[in-house]
């Protein structure tokens, strides 16, 4: 049973999703808004077009919570520049409510994706990719360590030798961030990659990557092709959050 700072808070999330998820129409928006309910868990997301393509998440960590905003901006000025596209702006509503890593049961929700798993929000943003195959996953998420490093996860997409990158690195460069050299958390015994030059790459990893995340759930179901996960640098200012997301978009999403 819920009690009555459980529901407080969670009147709060809501509260929150909603400020966040709400569409600017200045962008001549086509986006259709739906919500999955499990119990008290509520998850609202966004469908464009007829035959979506790509997955956009953020909002997994409640600890993350400025690239929330940074993609909403992002989705709703570039929307009809982009592939037909799923949109959950808020993956983990309870974490956001808190401003925790964790969620409501105390857990990394991206450590916590599996088949088996019977939690409330793992088992809702299945359930809105249950019929979808999708080309593309990005999952934005900030590293709450830096300051200006940029790092990038690339999973079976391979763009880290293509002329989109190389622009990329050169217009963050522009805006005053860094590429992370080195592992990205060696404390975390489902990480420590290296990386070089901001960049790291798995050629289809999730088969043998056990770690619970969404995206190597999603590969090892069949549900994605590939994914892209940006880490933003958590202490960045928030304008610049947004510029570099929208960079992002720019270059590897819109068509």
């Amino acid at each position: 049973m819920v009690g009555e700072a459980g529901l407080k808070v969670w009147f709060w999330a809501i509260s929150f999703i909603k400020t966040q998820t709400r569409p600017e129409n200045k962008y001549n928006l086509y986006m259709r808004q739906l919500l999955k309910v499990l119990g008290q868990t509520q998850v609202p997301y966004f469908i464009s077009g007829e035959s979506p393509t790509l997955l956009i998440h953020a909002g997994t960590h409640g600890d993350e919570s400025g690239v929330i905003e940074s993609v909403r901006k992002a989705v709703e000025k570039y929307e009809a520049r982009l592939p037909d596209f799923v949109y959950v702006p808020v993956v983990s509503p309870s974490a956001v409510a808190t401003r925790t890593r964790t969620n409501m049961d105390g857990l990394d929700l991206n450590r916590s994706f599996f088949d088996q798993s019977r939690l409330a929000e793992v088992e809702v943003n299945l359930s809105i990719v249950g019929d979808y195959k999708f080309d593309l996953m990005v999952t934005f998420h900030e590293d709450t360590f830096w300051e200006s490093t940029f790092y990038l996860y690339d999973i079976n997409c391979g763009i880290g030798g293509g002329e989109g990158w190389k622009k990329f690195k050169a217009e963050i460069g522009v805006l005053g961030l860094n590429l992370l050299n080195g592992p990205d958390d060696p404390k975390d015994p489902t990480l420590n990659f290296s990386f070089v030059d901001g960049y790291y790459y798995f050629p289809k990893a999730a088969e043998g990557y056990r770690g619970g995340s969404f995206d190597a759930w999603a590969i090892r179901n069949g549900v994605i092709k590939g994914a892209l996960v940006p880490e933003i640098p958590g202490k960045l200012a928030q304008e610049k959050k947004n510029k570099v997301v929208d960079l992002f978009f720019r270059r590897f999403l819109v068509k």
